[in-house]
């Protein structure tokens, strides 16, 4: 650690029930040489988000804390230059998804990527960029959000977990449409390039997030050499009503990218 920088380690955590329950938490680290007790926060329970948009929310959650923390205690701040956030979740680092330079490439091409993609939680991460310029602005500071491993970032994990036993139930975040069934298995992700074109698979759908004018759909794969692995799918509103939670269907791939597929439209129902 930078013996001169703030740090903010930040978490959010989710319970993959019916209504996605999840918390955030945040603990804030100061220099030795500006004399303050670090400060621990959490909030919940959300409702209805994806463990993505959590993680994201814990991140901008900590930076709008900041900016009250710079406004408060200025003085007392003043000769800090390097703010340094940490997550536990590897696309939200600086060399990832966070990115200022990447984020302001998608807003000008309406948050999209260049593979014509849209960007899940785009709403969010174009808040936390904004949120990040804002601090910038206050502490007149370099602001980083670097990855841990989790092992690294064991207080803010248990103030999440803490934050999504709180009682009272925030739909703040919530993806409106967003429809969640429970997993068969508990596979990790495909490596795309194993898959082929015009291969056919049989998948159970588990998750359907809508997005701008597209949905994601997560599913996981029901038989051979890839059994259990999840694969994420991309498809328009039309194709998307036809794929029901907790039902299985033989699909035929149409083309892969680097993160998800595209299906052809002839879909059948598998009855096992």
């Amino acid at each position: 650690m930078n013996p001169y920088a703030l740090y903010i380690k930040c978490d959010g955590s989710m319970n993959y029930d019916s209504k996605n329950s999840g918390g955030i938490g945040f603990e804030v680290i100061f220099p030795e040489s500006v004399g303050m007790e670090n400060i621990r926060e959490f909030y919940g329970r959300y409702e209805r988000a994806n463990i993505e948009g959590i993680e994201i929310e814990a991140l901008t959650s900590g930076i709008e804390f900041v900016i009250d923390l710079y406004k408060k205690e200025g003085d007392k701040l003043s000769n800090i230059n390097t703010i340094i956030f940490v997550t536990d979740r590897y696309n939200l680092n600086d060399a990832e998804r966070t990115n200022p330079y990447r984020i302001q490439e998608w807003r000008k091409n309406k948050w999209c990527n260049h593979e014509g993609k849209e960007i899940k939680n785009y709403d969010m991460l174009d808040k936390l960029d904004k949120k990040r310029r804002k601090l910038s602005e206050v502490a007149r500071s370099k602001i980083f959000i670097e990855y841990k491993p989790r092992k690294q970032n064991k207080v803010a994990d248990k103030l999440a977990k803490a934050g999504r036993r709180l009682s009272i139930p925030d739909e703040s975040i919530a993806i409106k449409g967003l429809k969640v069934g429970k997993r068969k298995y508990d596979g990790s992700e495909i490596d795309y390039k194993l898959l082929k074109e015009n291969e056919e698979i049989l998948i159970h759908i588990f998750l359907k997030s809508p997005l701008k004018q597209q949905w994601e759909i997560s599913s996981e794969i029901c038989e051979g050499m890839n059994l259990g692995k999840k694969i994420r799918i991309y498809l328009d509103n039309k194709l998307a009503s036809k794929l029901k939670r907790r039902h299985e269907y033989l699909v035929r791939i149409k083309k892969i990218y680097t993160h998800h597929v595209e299906i052809f439209r002839t879909i059948k129902e598998f009855h096992g």
